[in-house]
């Protein structure tokens, strides 16, 4: 009797609905991973991004046998993190990034530009630059 080893029964019913994402987890050696997560970093990405990467371009790679079209693709993806990087590297800056160090885990009192009185806890270094666009009057 043939009978593949999956360790849990595959629940495949309604995943070619899936409008999201959906975790795949399986085991590999330590050293593979170590050796993944390496590439990725030198990629500009996430280890969970670049093995996506690799497994969903896995049939163009295997009817090419090209390395070409990957790197491409990894090029690209790499100028859009690095992009995203950037933006994000402007919002978090410094002087953000000290308040949120100074005030994480407090409840701040303040006037908004309407005069009202609001209360904030700092959760996120996002709820520092709320509070700053929240005081100050733009137009």
């Amino acid at each position: 009797m043939n009978e593949i080893r999956t360790g849990r029964a595959l629940q495949l019913e309604g995943l070619q609905y899936a409008t999201n994402k959906v975790t795949l987890g399986f085991k590999c050696e330590a050293r593979t991973k170590i050796e993944l997560a390496q590439e990725a970093q030198l990629m500009g990405m996430t280890l969970s991004e670049y093995v996506d990467t690799i497994i969903s371009t896995r049939k163009q790679h295997t009817k090419s046998n090209n390395n070409s079209e990957l790197q491409t693709l990894l090029s690209q993806q790499k100028a859009h993190l690095h992009h995203f990087k950037r933006k994000v590297d402007f919002y978090e800056n410094e002087l953000l990034q000290n308040a949120f160090q100074l005030r994480k885990g407090q409840t701040l009192e303040y006037r908004n530009i309407y005069g009202e009185t609001v209360s904030k806890t700092i959760t996120q270094i996002e709820d520092i630059y709320t509070i700053l666009l929240d005081t100050i009057k733009l137009s």
